[in-house]
């Protein structure tokens, strides 16, 4: 770990992938139940989880303790969507003045257009953006296709209580010790009672 906290990326790319997450698993935990100092360790698989998604598919990892479930990262995609083609804003631009889109400045109104990119749909014969309420194909928009890591992850408990429960007793059991070396932080003191499982 740097001085500073930040987990040391060289350690993170040596773990398997499942042991990054079961450390940003538990670190997620900790922070409910105790202070930040796990902070930095919440999304520690982040990084390596968003390459592993762009160069192989991989879309999340499952966290494990002991062979049980606890919880799963998943990366964050972005969804498909009808946006300004920039390349082609003049016919936007055209099409918004006849359809009063067009603001005293000579812009698109961006009320107008945030309201026709809700209405617009791709025909997936032809591929041109039409909209619904018109049934019009609007020239200057273009279609662009989600499944694009975002950057960000999204963690999910298992079984709600079920996985945030079953990490927490592997920590009292001391199952996790191994991984908190490089946070001595929560070496110190107790781990949190049972009554609090």
């Amino acid at each position: 770990m740097s001085i500073d906290g930040t987990p040391d990326e060289q350690l993170q790319n040596e773990e398997p992938l499942t042991q990054v997450g079961l450390l940003g698993a538990l670190a997620r935990l900790a922070n409910e139940r105790t202070t930040s100092v796990f902070t930095p360790h919440l999304d520690a698989p982040k990084a390596r989880l968003v390459k592993a998604y762009a160069e192989d598919g991989q879309p999340g990892v499952v966290v494990k303790v002991g062979g049980e479930v606890v919880g799963k990262y998943t990366v964050n995609t972005s969804k498909p969507k009808i946006v300004v083609d920039e390349e082609n804003e003049e016919a936007l631009d055209a099409y918004a003045e006849q359809h009063e889109g067009i603001e005293v400045i000579i812009r698109r109104n961006p009320v107008w257009e945030e309201a026709l990119l809700k209405h617009c749909t791709r025909d997936d014969e032809t591929g041109e953006i039409v909209d619904t309420r018109t049934g019009e194909v609007v020239p200057g928009l273009k279609y662009e296709s989600g499944g694009k890591a975002t950057g960000n992850i999204t963690f999910t408990w298992a079984e709600k209580e079920v996985g945030r429960n079953r990490l927490l007793q592997a920590w009292q059991r001391g199952e996790l010790d191994h991984m908190l070396t490089g946070v001595p932080e929560l070496m110190a003191g107790a781990r949190p009672a049972a009554e609090n499982a």
